[in-house]
Protein backbone atom coordinates (compact mmCIF):
# COMPACT_ATOMS: atom_id res chain seq x y z
CA UNK A 1 0.00 0.00 0.00
CA UNK A 2 1.67 3.53 -1.06
CA UNK A 3 1.84 5.69 2.34
CA UNK A 4 1.03 9.19 2.16
CA UNK A 5 4.32 10.77 2.93
CA UNK A 6 3.49 14.01 3.77
CA UNK A 7 0.72 13.71 6.44
CA UNK A 8 2.08 12.76 10.33
CA UNK A 9 0.59 10.12 11.88
CA UNK A 10 -1.70 12.92 14.17
CA UNK A 11 -3.60 14.00 10.99
CA UNK A 12 -4.02 11.12 9.60
CA UNK A 13 -5.14 9.67 12.80
CA UNK A 14 -7.85 12.62 12.73
CA UNK A 15 -9.23 12.08 8.98
CA UNK A 16 -9.57 8.41 9.53
CA UNK A 17 -10.31 7.38 13.22
CA UNK A 18 -7.51 5.33 13.08
CA UNK A 19 -5.09 5.38 15.91
CA UNK A 20 -1.74 6.67 15.65
CA UNK A 21 -0.05 3.33 17.07
CA UNK A 22 -2.54 1.83 14.54
CA UNK A 23 -1.30 3.57 11.52
CA UNK A 24 2.74 3.06 12.62
CA UNK A 25 2.23 -0.54 12.55
CA UNK A 26 0.15 -0.70 9.07
CA UNK A 27 2.42 1.73 7.87
CA UNK A 28 6.11 -0.93 8.61
CA UNK A 29 3.69 -4.09 7.71
CA UNK A 30 3.29 -5.53 11.37
CA UNK A 31 -0.24 -5.17 11.08
CA UNK A 32 -2.06 -6.40 8.01
CA UNK A 33 -4.00 -3.76 6.57
CA UNK A 34 -7.76 -4.58 5.26
CA UNK A 35 -8.72 -3.53 2.24
CA UNK A 36 -11.48 -0.84 4.08
CA UNK A 37 -8.91 0.86 6.36
CA UNK A 38 -6.66 0.95 3.51
CA UNK A 39 -8.81 2.64 1.60
CA UNK A 40 -9.71 5.08 4.68
CA UNK A 41 -6.02 6.08 4.29
CA UNK A 42 -5.62 6.44 0.81
CA UNK A 43 -8.55 8.93 0.60
CA UNK A 44 -6.64 11.08 3.89
CA UNK A 45 -3.73 10.84 2.37
CA UNK A 46 -5.26 12.85 -0.81
CA UNK A 47 -5.50 16.18 1.58
CA UNK A 48 -3.23 18.65 2.30
CA UNK A 49 -1.93 17.89 5.35
CA UNK A 50 -2.53 21.49 6.68
CA UNK A 51 -5.58 21.93 5.43
CA UNK A 52 -9.16 22.83 7.65
CA UNK A 53 -9.88 19.31 8.26
CA UNK A 54 -6.87 18.95 10.79
CA UNK A 55 -5.49 22.54 10.97
CA UNK A 56 -9.12 23.67 12.15
CA UNK A 57 -9.98 19.87 14.41
CA UNK A 58 -13.09 19.56 12.23
CA UNK A 59 -15.51 17.41 13.76
CA UNK A 60 -15.18 14.97 10.33
CA UNK A 61 -17.45 11.79 10.29
CA UNK A 62 -14.37 9.54 11.84
CA UNK A 63 -14.21 11.48 14.86
CA UNK A 64 -18.16 12.01 15.33
CA UNK A 65 -18.08 8.09 15.80
CA UNK A 66 -15.48 8.08 18.00
CA UNK A 67 -16.98 10.98 20.13
CA UNK A 68 -20.47 9.48 19.82
CA UNK A 69 -18.48 6.12 21.57
CA UNK A 70 -16.93 7.83 24.09
CA UNK A 71 -20.86 9.86 25.18
CA UNK A 72 -23.38 7.50 23.91
CA UNK A 73 -24.52 6.49 26.96
CA UNK A 74 -23.36 9.26 29.23
CA UNK A 75 -25.04 12.56 27.22
CA UNK A 76 -26.70 11.02 24.06
CA UNK A 77 -27.98 14.63 24.13
CA UNK A 78 -24.59 16.12 23.87
CA UNK A 79 -23.70 13.64 21.04
CA UNK A 80 -27.00 15.06 18.97
CA UNK A 81 -24.93 18.78 19.03
CA UNK A 82 -21.95 16.49 17.86
CA UNK A 83 -23.80 15.86 14.59
CA UNK A 84 -24.98 18.82 14.18
CA UNK A 85 -21.44 20.11 14.23
CA UNK A 86 -20.65 17.91 11.71
CA UNK A 87 -23.03 19.24 9.74
CA UNK A 88 -22.43 22.40 10.00
CA UNK A 89 -18.50 22.44 9.82
CA UNK A 90 -19.22 21.16 6.41
CA UNK A 91 -19.39 24.68 4.83
CA UNK A 92 -16.11 25.27 5.97
CA UNK A 93 -14.79 23.11 3.24
CA UNK A 94 -14.23 23.60 -0.51
CA UNK A 95 -11.91 21.38 -1.96
CA UNK A 96 -13.04 18.04 -3.27
CA UNK A 97 -10.39 16.10 -1.51
CA UNK A 98 -11.50 17.47 1.70
CA UNK A 99 -15.00 16.76 1.40
CA UNK A 100 -14.27 13.33 0.74
CA UNK A 101 -11.95 12.92 3.73
CA UNK A 102 -14.34 14.34 5.91
CA UNK A 103 -17.00 11.87 4.75
CA UNK A 104 -14.70 8.82 5.21
CA UNK A 105 -16.10 5.66 6.38
CA UNK A 106 -15.91 6.08 10.22
CA UNK A 107 -15.37 3.57 12.84
CA UNK A 108 -18.64 1.66 14.30
CA UNK A 109 -19.46 3.29 17.86
CA UNK A 110 -20.68 -0.02 19.02
CA UNK A 111 -24.68 1.00 18.81
CA UNK A 112 -26.38 -0.22 15.63
CA UNK A 113 -28.73 3.23 16.13
CA UNK A 114 -26.32 5.44 16.82
CA UNK A 115 -24.33 3.73 13.41
CA UNK A 116 -27.78 4.25 11.56
CA UNK A 117 -27.76 8.13 12.44
CA UNK A 118 -24.22 8.80 11.60
CA UNK A 119 -24.14 6.73 8.20
CA UNK A 120 -28.03 8.21 7.61
CA UNK A 121 -26.26 12.07 8.14
CA UNK A 122 -23.52 11.31 5.83
CA UNK A 123 -25.36 9.62 3.14
CA UNK A 124 -27.13 13.06 3.68
CA UNK A 125 -25.05 15.55 3.42
CA UNK A 126 -22.89 13.46 0.69
CA UNK A 127 -26.10 13.84 -1.69
CA UNK A 128 -26.27 17.83 -0.70
CA UNK A 129 -22.98 18.83 -1.84
CA UNK A 130 -23.53 17.53 -5.55
CA UNK A 131 -21.73 14.34 -5.83
CA UNK A 132 -24.18 12.39 -8.47
CA UNK A 133 -22.85 9.05 -7.08
CA UNK A 134 -24.32 7.49 -3.51
CA UNK A 135 -21.37 7.49 -0.66
CA UNK A 136 -20.00 4.24 -1.74
CA UNK A 137 -19.86 2.69 2.30
CA UNK A 138 -23.21 4.17 3.47
CA UNK A 139 -24.84 1.33 1.67
CA UNK A 140 -23.94 -1.32 3.83
CA UNK A 141 -25.97 -0.23 6.76
CA UNK A 142 -29.16 -2.12 7.65
CA UNK A 143 -31.90 -0.21 8.58
CA UNK A 144 -33.19 -0.30 12.48
CA UNK A 145 -35.94 -3.20 13.18
CA UNK A 146 -37.60 -0.15 15.26
CA UNK A 147 -37.75 3.17 14.55
CA UNK A 148 -35.95 5.58 16.76
CA UNK A 149 -35.42 8.75 17.67
CA UNK A 150 -32.12 9.88 19.89
CA UNK A 151 -33.00 11.66 23.26
CA UNK A 152 -37.06 11.78 24.27
CA UNK A 153 -39.15 13.48 21.93
CA UNK A 154 -43.01 13.74 23.20
CA UNK A 155 -44.77 11.03 20.75
CA UNK A 156 -47.09 13.38 19.67
CA UNK A 157 -44.30 14.87 17.26
CA UNK A 158 -43.19 11.71 16.53
CA UNK A 159 -44.97 11.79 12.78
CA UNK A 160 -44.22 15.67 11.86
CA UNK A 161 -40.47 14.29 12.79
CA UNK A 162 -40.81 11.57 10.74
CA UNK A 163 -42.43 13.69 7.35
CA UNK A 164 -39.34 16.28 8.32
CA UNK A 165 -36.71 13.25 8.27
CA UNK A 166 -34.21 13.21 5.66
CA UNK A 167 -34.69 10.14 3.44
CA UNK A 168 -31.21 8.66 4.02
CA UNK A 169 -32.35 9.12 7.93
CA UNK A 170 -35.86 7.29 7.29
CA UNK A 171 -34.06 4.46 5.00
CA UNK A 172 -32.12 3.50 7.77
CA UNK A 173 -35.23 3.33 10.52
CA UNK A 174 -33.95 6.91 12.00
CA UNK A 175 -35.83 9.58 13.05
CA UNK A 176 -33.92 13.13 13.05
CA UNK A 177 -35.47 16.39 11.24
CA UNK A 178 -33.60 18.25 8.57
CA UNK A 179 -34.19 20.98 11.19
CA UNK A 180 -32.06 19.30 13.83
CA UNK A 181 -29.46 19.44 11.69
CA UNK A 182 -29.52 23.09 11.41
CA UNK A 183 -28.03 26.05 13.69
CA UNK A 184 -30.38 27.34 15.79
Amino acid sequence: MPWPQRHAYSALSWLTGIAKSNLSAYRHASKPVSPVVARRIEIAGRTDPDGPITAQHLLCFPQLALAVKRLMSTDPVHCTRLVRQTVQQLGLLADERDLAAYHIKPPTTGDARWNALIVGVAAHTWSLSGHATPLEWAQEVRALEQWWTPGAVPSRWRDWNLVHTPPSLRERGVIFPTAWLEAV
